[in-house]
């Protein structure tokens, strides 16, 4: 999907180390410092009751209840204490985002990429979010590979990890049919709007019907956002929308991302969550943006860069 640029050994080798260190050092993080860590050391010693007690109740919520997650925590507790389970987790969906992320993308833009991967929104998923960061890590991987069927068992694997990359597949198939049927981009972006919106009024009660987890509880959890995000990804679409209608063409899935997340920014709990396991896309994808809209996008990135961590610099924890 994404096209090497970067194969010089030097240079990877500058990504290998890099990546080492940056998860090298969340993965000696205090391992009970940080939010929800008891929930995940319980699923490091629990997850084979967990598996057994969505199996009883039905298949369905076996798949709406991400079962290689568990079957992940299950295999990796036979050798592991919890605490140690949890580091490998960490370790893994870290290194491979970083890694691959920055070796796969042109070299002129390395510092902004980095910025990119230091974004509060993508490190808190290997902070916080643990099991949504292993999502990530795999969703990276296909997107990185280069045949389909390689591809659309990753993207698979993440839906499996972390119930957020179910509406990301989804999306993926979606966008993918509809490019097939060469319909205006103008007609496919009201196609979109509306199937969005049809997310964020009833996505949490088909969460319920399927079983998982989330659909009750978010069910009642209010919007808590500042808006400003809204408005930054707002201004993002329109750059993405000014672009040529080959770039449009080709950058169809990213786009379907933005506008999912600016139509259910106020009426889904989870909106930020799902958009947070594809954020990275749509920040390497806006690189490709013509010279001016390019120069704008990365101005403004970097402006909102900047306020989410002058926001969060006295707070402990890296304000994730």
């Amino acid at each position: 999907m994404v096209e090497l640029r970067c194969n010089s050994y030097s240079y990877v080798f500058l990504c290998f180390f890099l990546a080492l260190s940056y998860a090298g050092f969340l993965t000696n993080l205090d391992i009970d410092g940080y939010v929800d860590r008891i929930n995940y050391l319980s699923y490091a010693k629990d997850s084979i009751l967990i598996l057994n007690r969505n199996i009883s109740n039905g298949i369905l919520t076996v798949f709406a209840n991400e079962p290689l997650w568990l079957l992940i925590n299950i295999f990796l507790s036979q050798f592991l204490s919890p605490e140690n389970t949890l580091r490998v987790i960490i370790f893994f969906s870290s290194f491979a985002t970083f890694f691959y992320v920055l070796k796969n993308t042109n070299s002129k833009y390395f510092f902004i990429i980095l910025l990119f991967l230091l974004l509060p929104a993508v490190l808190k998923n290997n902070i916080v979010h643990i099991r949504q960061g292993l999502g990530v890590a795999f969703f990276i991987l296909g997107w990185f590979s280069q045949g389909k069927k390689k591809r659309y068992l990753l993207y698979s694997c993440a839906a499996l990890i972390h119930s957020s990359f179910i509406i990301v597949l989804l999306g993926v198939i979606g966008t993918n049919f509809l490019l097939n049927l060469n319909i205006s981009y103008g007609i496919r972006n009201l196609i979109f709007i509306a199937a969005c919106l049809i997310l964020g009024f009833f996505g949490l009660y088909f969460a319920q019907v399927l079983g998982a987890r989330q659909g009750s509880i978010y069910q009642n959890e209010d919007f808590g956002g500042s808006g400003l995000a809204f408005i930054y990804w707002s201004v993002i679409l329109g750059l993405f929308l000014l672009q040529d209608e080959s770039y449009i063409r080709k950058n169809v899935l990213p786009i379907f991302f933005i506008i999912m997340y600016v139509c259910t920014y106020f009426i889904l709990p989870v909106a930020a969550r799902i958009f947070e396991s594809v954020i990275l896309i749509v920040l390497l994808r806006a690189l490709d943006f013509k010279a001016i809209y390019r120069y704008l996008f990365i101005a403004c990135y970097i402006l909102y860069f900047l306020q989410l961590w002058l926001s969060r610099y006295n707070q402990g924890g890296f304000g994730v």
